[in-house]
């Protein structure tokens, strides 16, 4: 039994766009799972959303480099223990769930502890229906430092393309621990 999942297009969503003139089917797929989700309709309203360069311009402020500091650094070592710096110990949790499903990782454009990586991992535990990891994996990893991203993210005040996904991600993410792991 296959379990339909979105976090595939989650952890594509979370990567630098480099796609143009892809956006558009990204935002009209982003606003038609938010409304599948039960995001208010008026909060999933991606028809305004900014052009292209400026998608790309946000995606650095918000996750790579900004004045002052990145709002909303998309790595779990920046989160896990309250450590705040790079290739720490959320990344070396992440490597070692890899690692443990039998995953490993060639060359990354982006460390391993990206968030679009572990979502790209949620989608390969629920492929391989490996629920027992999937569990532990969000009980001891993801959601543990996924919440702070997202508050952070929030008080960043991304364009509302960035603000729903994530939104989505964690209704996602909260769905498929509730329904799937301990369903």
């Amino acid at each position: 039994m296959a379990i339909q999942h979105p976090f595939y297009f989650l952890s594509a969503a979370f990567a630098y766009p480099t796609v143009p003139e892809k956006q558009p089917q990204v935002a009209g797929a982003l606003t038609s799972l938010a409304v599948d989700l039960g995001i208010a309709k008026d909060d999933a309203d991606l028809s305004g959303d900014m052009p292209y360069e400026e998608l790309q311009a946000e995606y650095v402020r918000l996750f790579v480099n900004a004045p002052g500091g990145v709002p909303a650094p998309p790595y779990a070592s920046i989160y896990v223990q309250g450590c705040g710096f790079m290739m720490q110990e959320g990344h070396a949790q992440a490597m070692a769930f890899y690692r443990r499903a039998g995953l490993e990782p060639a060359a990354f454009d982006e460390c391993g502890d990206h968030l679009r990586y572990e979502l790209a991992f949620v989608g390969h535990l629920l492929d391989d229906e490996a629920l027992p990891m999937l569990n532990e994996f969000l009980d001891e990893h993801l959601l543990q430092w996924f919440p702070d991203f997202l508050l952070r993210l929030n008080a960043a005040q991304p364009c509302p393309f960035y603000r729903l996904l994530g939104q989505v991600t964690e209704v996602c993410l909260n769905n498929i621990q509730r329904e799937v792991v301990h369903g």
